[in-house]
Formats: C-alpha cells, sequence, structure tokens
C-alpha cells in the first residue's frame, strides 16, 4: 500500500504540481573539490510523506547511465511538512551535516537527479542541469552551476521551494552561495509566522461600455483615491475576466521581497507585498511598489491601484527602459488595506542609482540651469555637490514651480526611477515628487544639511566664515581609500558597524566600499543604520583602511543596512575588507575563547577556512556553533595583520546574534533510514552509522555480543595492529591476526562491521586503547550497510582516551618533526608510513588518532592531504601521498579514499613510479569516467567506479594489485 501511494503520476514531465509529493529542491554538483556535491530533498505539503521505498538516483547527461545516490527501506521515517533531507557526497564538504551520504561524482556540465520508486522507469521529481538531454529533465533544463554555487528550487530559503512547473529552467535559479538544510533545520516557511490568510480577490476593474481609452500618464492628483483596487462595482457592469497568463494569487507561491523579485529572470512569475508609494498610473511607467528590502515598478494592464496601500502583486517581471517592473492585470492584485509611507532615504544626489530604484528617496541641493519641458511636466537638474541628477514634477502633481530657478537650493522627497533610452542600462535616472507636500523647502541660500540628530552641532563660533577655509570636497569612499596616508578626507555613508563592538572604531560603507573610522574622545561614538557625513585624515590600524575623526561627523539621518555582499571562506580579498558581507560554511572546530573576551571559530564553504570572531562586547548574545554545523554568517569584513602580510588575518565580524545563522545543524549520525537498504545499494547511502553494542566497555570475552563500528584503518604495521575501529566515541586496535579475518570487502576503508565474538586480549602499549581479537568462525565479521561513522573534530581532553579525528591546519617541519597549527595550538605529528615521508609546510586536513597527553597525532599513510584550499581545479587531488594500502581512512569528512579505480590505479603507479603507466592510466581514467575528467564531455560506455563504488575493490596482498570486475549495464537497477 506504501508503494501503491508512491507511484509516480506518470513519466517526468507529466507531475501536476508540487503540493502532494516531495521535491528536489536544490543541487550542488561541485565545488573548490569535484566531490562537494549535496542534493536536498523537500516536502512542500502540510503532510509528511514517507521516504520508505524511495530512492534517489543520478543520470548522466545523454540519460545512458543511471546510479544510486541513496535509498530507503520499509520502515524508513517520513519527512515532516516543510522539512528537508539532505544527500551529500561523503568526501566533500556538505558530509559533516548531510542526513543520508553518497559515493560517486556528478558532472558539473550536464546531468540529472531524480526521485523515483525502487527501480521505476518514471520519476517522482527530476531535475535536470546544463547539457542534461535524457527523459530525466522536466521541460527544459535548469543552468549548470558555476563552481561552489548552487540550482535551488523557487521561491527558495525561508519561503520554501514550492514552485513546481514541470519546467526544470522556470523552477530554478542560481544560488552564489548554497543555502543546505537537513532534517535538522527548522521547517519551511515557519509554521509560527502563519501566513495571512488569502483574502477575497477584489473584483477586476470595469469596462466602460465601448471603446476603452488608455490611462492618462499623468493622473490628476487632487482627484479623491479610492480605497479599492477597482472602480466601484455599482457604476460600471463587471465583466467576466478572460483567461489571463497572470497566475491567480490563490494558485501562486506566497510572496517573496521585492529585491529577490527584482533578481529573477526576466519573465520570471513572481508575488510581492508593499505599500503602494504611488498610484498605478502615476507615470507611463505605472505606480511603484516597496517593501523594507526594495522598490519596484508596476505596470497594470488593465486595472488600477491607489497609493497609500498595502498590496500583494503577482505577475511576470522584466524591464521597460531598463527600469524593473513587475506587469500584472487587475486579477493579480489583492488589496490588503490601508498604509503609510516607508521613511525616504537620505542620498547624496549623485547616489540616485539603481541600489534605489522604486524607493522613495529624500535629496537636497541646488537646482542647475533651466528646466526642461517634457510631455507630462518638467525636468530640473538638483546637484547637492556630488553630481547632478534630474527631478521630474509631474503636471499632475500640483507642485507649483514658479519659484524653481537656477540657484535656489530645494529639499524634496520623491520616488527614485528611471528611464533610459540609450540602452546601456546605468542612465536616466531621476527623482518624482508625488505632490505639493513632498516638496520641503525652497531657499535662496545654500542647500540644507539633510535632517541631523544633532541639529545645534552645526553652529559656527564665527559668523562669517573666512573664505579661505573652503570644506574639504566630498569623495567616494574607494576614493578615500586609495587616498595618501595622512591625506584629509570627506566620505558620506552609512554605518554598518557601530561603535562598541571594535574599541574606539566604527565602519561606514557608501555604493563604492567601505572604511574603518577611527573615532576620537572629541568624535564621539555613531551608531549602526546612521546616514554620516565624515571628515579625516586617512591612516591604516592593523591593516585596514582608516580614517581618523578628530570632530564628529555630520549625522544626516537614517539609513537600511546595503544588502550584504556573498563571499567565499576562501576567497575573502582586499576588496571585501569593511564591507557588509554574508558566507557560509561548515564550522570546523568548536569556538575559541581569547583573553580579551572574544570568541572565535573557522568556516569552510570548500574554497578555505575563514575566522569569524564574536566581540566580546556581545557576550553570549550569539552562542558558538557546534562543529560541523552549516553556518550564514553575516557581517563586516574586518582584518587583524601587519605591514609585512598585508593579505592576511580577514575575519568577519558579526554585530548582532541575527547575524548568524545555524542553517544545519551537524548530524551526529548522517542517515535518516534505518536497516539495510536493500540489495545493490550503495554502500554508505543508507543505514545506520553503527548497528549493535558500542566498542566502548567491552573489555572482557563475550561471545555473545555484536558490535557495529567503522574500520577506519587497515593493517598498521607500525603500530603493530591489523586495525582500527571506531564508533563515534571510543577507539579500539584489533590484534595483527584479525587481518586476516576480515571480509574482503573490507579492504576499503572506511567500511562499517558487523563484528561477531569480539573479545578483549589486552591494552595496546602506546594507544593505551583496548585490542581485540577476532572470532575466527566464518560468517562472525561481516560488511555492515551502513554508514561510516565520521571522524571528530577535536583531540580529546586531558585524562580522556583517544580518538580517531580529522583536522585542518597548516602543517610545518622542524628539528622536532612536524607539528600541525590549528586553533593557536602547534600540534605533535608522528607520522608512521615507512612508504614516504609527510607532504611539505602549507594548508592541509590530517585525519588519524588524536592523543590527549603530550597532544598531538599519529597519523597513518595517505592521512594528511593538501586542504580544500590547495585542491586541483578539477576537485581531484594533486597530492603525491595517495594511500598505498588500506590503513589510511578519510571519513565522511575527511578527503579521498581509495574506493574507486582510478584511486587504485595510481596507488600502483606510486609504487612502480613508471611514467608510461601513468599515461595509460590517465587514457583509461578518460574513457571510464569522462564525465567525470575535468572539462571532458562524453558518455561512458560502462557504469564508471565514481558511480559504483562497490564493484571493484583495490586489494594490497604484499604490493599493489589492479583488479577490473565486469559491471552490468542495468538502468532500472543501478
Amino acid at each position: 500500500m506504501a508503494l501503491a501511494a508512491l507511484a509516480p503520476i506518470g513519466a517526468v514531465g507529466a507531475l501536476e504540481a508540487a503540493s502532494d509529493h516531495l521535491v528536489i529542491s536544490e543541487i550542488v554538483s561541485g565545488g573548490a573539490s569535484a566531490s562537494d556535491e549535496l542534493v536536498e530533498l523537500y516536502n512542500p505539503t502540510g503532510a509528511p510523506l514517507p521516504l520508505e521505498g524511495l530512492e534517489v538516483v543520478y543520470v548522466s547527461a545523454s540519460g545512458s547511465t543511471v546510479t544510486r545516490r541513496a535509498a530507503w527501506p520499509a520502515g524508513a521515517p517520513t519527512v515532516p511538512p516543510g522539512a528537508h533531507v539532505l544527500l551529500a557526497n561523503e568526501l566533500g564538504v556538505y558530509a559533516s551535516i548531510a542526513d543520508v551520504l553518497f559515493s560517486g561524482g556528478m558532472a558539473a556540465t550536464g546531468g540529472s537527479v531524480a526521485v523515483r520508486i525502487q527501480g521505476a522507469d518514471t520519476a517522482v521529481d527530476a531535475v535536470g542541469w546544463g547539457t542534461a538531454a535524457s527523459a530525466w529533465v522536466e521541460g527544459t533544463p535548469a543552468p549548470a552551476p558555476a563552481a561552489g554555487e548552487s540550482i535551488e528550487r523557487l521561491p527558495g530559503g525561508s519561503a520554501g521551494s514550492t514552485q513546481d512547473s514541470d519546467d526544470n529552467a522556470a523552477d530554478f535559479v542560481q544560488r552564489t552561495l548554497p543555502d543546505p538544510q537537513n532534517a535538522g533545520s527548522p521547517p519551511v516557511p515557519d509554521p509560527v509566522a502563519t501566513p495571512l490568510p488569502s483574502p477575497t480577490v477584489t473584483p477586476p476593474p470595469t469596462a466602460t461600455p465601448g471603446p476603452t481609452s488608455p490611462p492618462s500618464p499623468t493622473p490628476d492628483p487632487t482627484s479623491s483615491p479610492s480605497p479599492s483596487v477597482a472602480p466601484t462595482p455599482s457604476t460600471q457592469p463587471t465583466p467576466t475576466p478572460a483567461p489571463s497568463d497572470t497566475p491567480s494569487p490563490s494558485a501562486t507561491p506566497g510572496p517573496i521581497s521585492v529585491a529577490a523579485a527584482r533578481g529573477t529572470a526576466d519573465g520570471s512569475t513572481v508575488t510581492v507585498e508593499g505599500v503602494s508609494l504611488t498610484g498605478s498610473a502615476f507615470t507611463d511607467g505605472g505606480g511603484y511598489l516597496a517593501d523594507a528590502s526594495a522598490g519596484i515598478a508596476i505596470l497594470v494592464a488593465d486595472g488600477a491601484f491607489d497609493g497609500g496601500r498595502r498590496l500583494r502583486i503577482t505577475g511576470t517581471v522584466d524591464d521597460r527602459f531598463s527600469q524593473r517592473t513587475v506587469r500584472a492585470s487587475a486579477a493579480g492584485i489583492v488589496d490588503l488595506g490601508p498604509a503609510d509611507d516607508p521613511e525616504p532615504l537620505p542620498r547624496t544626489t549623485a547616489a540616485i542609482g539603481e541600489e534605489v530604484e522604486g524607493r522613495l528617496v529624500r535629496i537636497t541641493g541646488k537646482i542647475v540651469g533651466s528646466p526642461t519641458t517634457l510631455t507630462g511636466g518638467l525636468a530640473y537638474d538638483v546637484d547637492d555637490g556630488t553630481g547632478t541628477v534630474r527631478v521630474v514634477v509631474g503636471t499632475a502633481t500640483s507642485i507649483d514651480t514658479t519659484g524653481w530657478s537656477s540657484g535656489r537650493a530645494v529639499d524634496l522627497v520623491g520616488v527614485a526611477g528611471q528611464r533610459d533610452s540609450t540602452g546601456t542600462g546605468t542612465s536616466g535616472y531621476r527623482v518624482m515628487p508625488r505632490g505639493p507636500s513632498d516638496v520641503v523647502s525652497l531657499t535662496d541660500g545654500p542647500p540644507s544639511p539633510l535632517p541631523s540628530a544633532s541639529p545645534s552641532s552645526t553652529a559656527s563660533a564665527t559668523p562669517t566664515p573666512d573664505p579661505s577655509e573652503t570644506p574639504i570636497g566630498l569623495i567616494s569612499i574607494a576614493e578615500a581609500r586609495a587616498a595618501d596616508k595622512n591625506a584629509r578626507v570627506r566620505v558620506r555613508g552609512v554605518v554598518t558597524l557601530g561603535s562598541g563592538l571594535l574599541e574606539g572604531s566604527a565602519v561606514i560603507q557608501d555604493a563604492s566600499g567601505a572604511i574603518l573610522l577611527r573615532l576620537s574622545d572629541e568624535a564621539g561614538t555613531v551608531e549602526g543604520g546612521e546616514l554620516l557625513d565624515a571628515s579625516g585624515t586617512r591612516s591604516t590600524k592593523s591593516g585596514m583602511e582608516s580614517i581618523r575623526l578628530s570632530v564628529p561627523p555630520t549625522r544626516l539621518g537614517h539609513a537600511g543596512d546595503p544588502e550584504p555582499r556573498a563571499v567565499r571562506t576562501g576567497q575573502a580579498s582586499e576588496s571585501d575588507e569593511a564591507v557588509l558581507v554574508v558566507a557560509r560554511g561548515a564550522v570546523i572546530a568548536t569556538p575559541r575563547r581569547a583573553s580579551s573576551g572574544s570568541r572565535s571559530f573557522d568556516i569552510d564553504d570548500g574554497t578555505g577556512p575563514l575566522r569569524v570572531v564574536i566581540a566580546g562586547a556581545l557576550g553570549d548574545a550569539i552562542e558558538g556553533p557546534e562543529a560541523g554545523a552549516w553556518v550564514e554568517v553575516r557581517g563586516v569584513l574586518g582584518q587583524e595583520t601587519t605591514g609585512a602580510q598585508p593579505l592576511r588575518g580577514y575575519r568577519i565580524w558579526p554585530r548582532t546574534a541575527e547575524d548568524l545563522r545555524i542553517m544545519a545543524p551537524a548530524a551526529d549520525d548522517p542517515t535518516l533510514s534505518s536497516g539495510d537498504a536493500g540489495e545493490g545499494s550503495d554502500s554508505g547511502a543508507s543505514g545506520v552509522a553503527g548497528g549493535g553494542r558500542a566498542i566502548a566497555g567491552l573489555h572482557e570475552a563475550d561471545g555473545g555480543s555484536t558490535i557495529g563500528a567503522t574500520l577506519v584503518a587497515g593493517p598498521w604495521p607500525e603500530l603493530e595492529v591489523g586495525g582500527l575501529l571506531w564508533d563515534g566515541r571510543t577507539l579500539a586496535a584489533l590484534a595483527s591476526a584479525a587481518a586476516e579475518l576480515l571480509p574482503d570487502s573490507a579492504a576499503v576503508v572506511p567500511r562499517h562491521l558487523e563484528l561477531r565474538g569480539l573479545r578483549s586480549i589486552g591494552t595496546h602499549p602506546r594507544l593505551d586503547v583496548p585490542v581485540h581479537a577476532l572470532d575466527p568462525a566464518p560468517g562472525a565479521t561481516l560488511a555492515g550497510g551502513g554508514v561510516p561513522h565520521a571522524p571528530a573534530t577535536e583531540l580529546p581532553a586531558t585524562g580522556e582516551a583517544p580518538r580517531w579525528v580529522s583536522l585542518v591546519g597548516r602543517l610545518e617541519g622542524g628539528d622536532a618533526g612536524p607539528r600541525l597549527h590549528v586553533g593557536g595550538r602547534a600540534l605533535a605529528v608522528d607520522y608512521l608510513c615507512g612508504q614516504g615521508r609527510p607532504p611539505g609546510a602549507g594548508s592541509v586536513r590530517v585525519i588519524g588518532i588524536g592523543m590527549a597527553a603530550p597532544a598531538g597525532l599519529v597519523v597513518p599513510c595517505g592521512g594528511i592531504r593538501p586542504a580544500p584550499l590547495l585542491a586541483a581545479a578539477t576537485g581531484r587531488s594533486t597530492s603525491a601521498e595517495e594511500p598505498l594500502s588500506p590503513s589510511p581512512l578519510d571519513g565522511p569528512a575527511g578527503a579521498a579514499v581509495t574506493t574507486a579505480p582510478e584511486r587504485g590505479l595510481a596507488a600502483g603507479l606510486l609504487a612502480t613510479g613508471s611514467l608510461g603507466m601513468l599515461a595509460a592510466a590517465w587514457w583509461t581514467y578518460r574513457l571510464r569516467d569522462p564525465e567525470g575528467a575535468a572539462g571532458i564531455e562524453g558518455e561512458p560506455d560502462v557504469p564508471t567506479a565514481d558511480h559504483e563504488p562497490d564493484a571493484t575493490t583495490a586489494i594490497r596482498e604484499g604490493g599493489p594489485r589492479l583488479t577490473l570486475v565486469p559491471l552490468p549495464h542495468d538502468r532500472s537497477s543501478p
């Protein structure tokens, strides 16, 4: 019955909507490493949906290869409403937060992912991208995401992924920063924030008998506004609305922010909600709607709306004379009641551009020259010294312009719009006052500064200033950053980091950049969100460009934060310094507290680590996330370095608790299912992380016990052990003779094992961990179907037993041997590998045994790899330390392991050093995995080992050997 309920609706493309089945909500096909891959599932319905009987498959671009990534057996849990399930490559950066791990890769240039009933030839949901041209695509493929980016189903993020038009190109958008959510993430949309009820749609506008004239481009502002969207039904007959290409609000997803709507592709259908700044006929381009994030023009084809209303509007987005516009019909407009205007944004005349298009702004400046007569009014040039802007006064606004002459100062409020006839998209900006009340003042003197929080501070001690003491000219922050040291500069911008977090400092930002303000006692303090005009002297502080202020800045009002700039964790640079940014990544280690009271931790999205520093002044307002969690951090990108290393020391300074968001907590056991995944499932794709009892406490012979544990290392001659077992908390050694009793499939580690008759025979003299022997009876030791336990991310504390750990840090050599610098500590690294020396100094990821006393690491062959920052562009490891035996492990959070034939082949090549074999290996790799190779197009004749990791096993018996096994070509049972 469960399988019948899951029966696919039909072939791909025949699905009705995303309201009754699981959907694929986000995909990352690779990042700094080719293994930085994820597939996110989402329940868009209001009821739990089952996982049992389903599987997720990857389909090559042409459809010739279909391989399983995860499968759920009978009894698997359901997915709650609004919840997610996260699948990730076990070798990638998302492994620590995944609910389900898989092995094998996906082609970045094109492919498909599908959810289907196990073995079915149709999909419950499918998404193709790039060059995908198979039947496993709905409509047109979505664009192929760039490395490190994702494609996400609309509307996305906190609004959920509810759009499913059966056209992947229309349903998915590219995201610069992936937003992975797992089973531990809160449901979206947030059920606590109850959405507004769908109001009754206001009757569509009526049509007068006979031909209808288009609305006047300049409405009469003196006419009484109507409280409804449409004319009164009693005065004119209401025709039956014709079919519209604008969906009914009740059939469309919930509203998204206006800023998000502005960023969608032309032709996208969106629903936005905000305050109408004007009526719909304010200009020939329509009216304007704004919310807290942005503004946009609204052009209604067959109806009208009034200013001062809260509206929900559904329509399509495009440009009209370069002005971002939503084109809607009357049926797509819902009037939610009266609303007040938002506070106008104070701006310089030169700052009227795309950032404020569609929003209410306030400017002050001098009128320059004579007006230009337009069809619907007059246009004036106004300049406050930063550059001119056009002010368009419509005839129907009833604004008296008889006193508007060159040289007079005007202070006004208006809507920022654009009408660019050049085709460049970068000109034609203007400010349009809406009525007489929008003109604050018109004077003969110099333009007054915009309202200040301290009006008395502008008083002068000298009635007539010396003409030679001319004010410093206003320049952009980018120009100020480039100015000579000790030069006098004057900038204007919004405070993104106020006083109190950094001792004696703040940060100010404009459209060109940002800079640190060093505030003297005389300069006072500033608050976040203040719009300032600041003058001072150029300087530097701890490597950051700065301005020293010895006098208070002029306060011009308040403005919201600028849109944060998305940065990758390993790519923060000088061009981002002091800018408000947002970054996402996995927490590498738990937060550390400094003597100053500040706390810090590193995050990594696969491109390299970036430090997050929580100022001591915030106290415990921001809780430090646990290692392995996937977080989003907003804040100012700061720097603390020296002149000798000007490009080091970047960090993010969060400002409030809201600046840190845990998008996906660390997964204790990266799986949602229980039990065996069934015949043919990929190892590690599903199943419990460990079956039976844990290792801890088993110190006496207990032949009836079954232990579920992960074999993290095979035979390790230097330690005289036959392997190491790890259950996520306890590490144990196997006697040397136990190596011969392990199943052949255990030659590739990590591998989940079920061990029966395990008995303790003592304690390892060096490691101080229990040593166990295996029962020699056939079948006593079995390879289980569970997911390997992830390594710990911290060394054990003093007095605690050794752990299996994975750490990222900087490796340095020395007379006393290599040391790993991580978290402010220098850890001794004992590289126990008789087959070579560890890699040279640099950023590395180390996996091995973590010891408490003395604090250090015991590392097997291949346990030191370049960190993600140093990974090759193709995502393939370039390290010469490929594992030559099954002893090293890179677990779910680690680097590559010997699970694919190309790695087994690489082991043989490294052992023999044969350049001829290297060339042959590369040719074999291109033939067997053309999609996985960097930039190589084509389809494999047989499934590759990246897709079927269990088909080929690299076994070392006295020397490297490559075993090739024929693979079946069965699309229905991958």
